[in-house]
């Protein structure tokens, strides 16, 4: 569905990336001149504890960032924030926000967040519009090391519920302490999977 709004130019350029660059095993041991030669923005993704796979920035939609990866599995993210997978044993296929959501903003919208609200929409099972509630608390400084470059970060704990399924879930943030950027998160995107794992490698730049 996502490629199929694709051009062959950008296809082209996919194909070439998944069979040069995109690799799975227990760890990716990628360098930091690695992914600088990448020409492609990228995120190192794990799924519970199986191995990572190295995802590369497909399209900028807004704020929504489309990352795909050799298997041609894709994930939405939104300053951080995962909003959207395809290919996944159980996808998110949609994310409403009723509230604003202080996810990739500075800190202070953290601190200052009471309470967060947003729908999701789950697959292939078509549950719609599952309300989850959730607050943010500070764990304190928690700084980072990234292919061998220090980060600065703050990490944030976002516990989530949602009545209607009887589930109760956390999510981590490790935010830039400056900006408000998220280097590494571990976000629950279902009951039925375990967390997922995403590091910034290399940022989405616009241009």
């Amino acid at each position: 569905m996502f490629c199929a709004s694709c051009g062959d130019t950008w296809l082209k350029s996919v194909t070439y990336a998944t069979r040069t660059y995109l690799m799975k095993g227990a760890d990716l041991h990628l360098t930091r001149a690695d992914i600088d030669r990448i020409p492609y923005a990228s995120i190192a993704v794990r799924l519970g504890d199986g191995p990572q796979a190295l995802l590369i920035l497909a399209r900028f939609d807004g704020d929504d960032l489309h990352w795909i990866s050799a298997e041609n599995e894709v994930i939405v993210t939104r300053r951080g924030r995962v909003v959207e997978t395809y290919g996944l044993p159980v996808n998110l296929k949609q994310t409403t926000f009723l509230t604003g959501d202080p996810v990739g903003r500075p800190l202070s919208a953290l601190e200052a967040t009471t309470e967060c609200m947003r729908t999701i929409d789950l697959e292939p099972r078509h549950i719609d519009g599952v309300l989850v509630r959730s607050r943010f608390a500070s764990d304190g400084a928690d700084d980072l090391t990234i292919l061998g470059d220090h980060k600065a970060t703050s990490l944030w704990t976002e516990a989530n519920a949602a009545s209607e399924l009887d589930w109760e879930f956390k999510n981590q943030y490790w935010i830039d302490a400056r900006s408000g950027y998220v280097w590494k998160s571990r976000q629950y995107l279902s009951p039925r999977l375990p967390a997922l794992e995403i590091i910034v490698y290399k940022p989405a730049i616009r241009t």
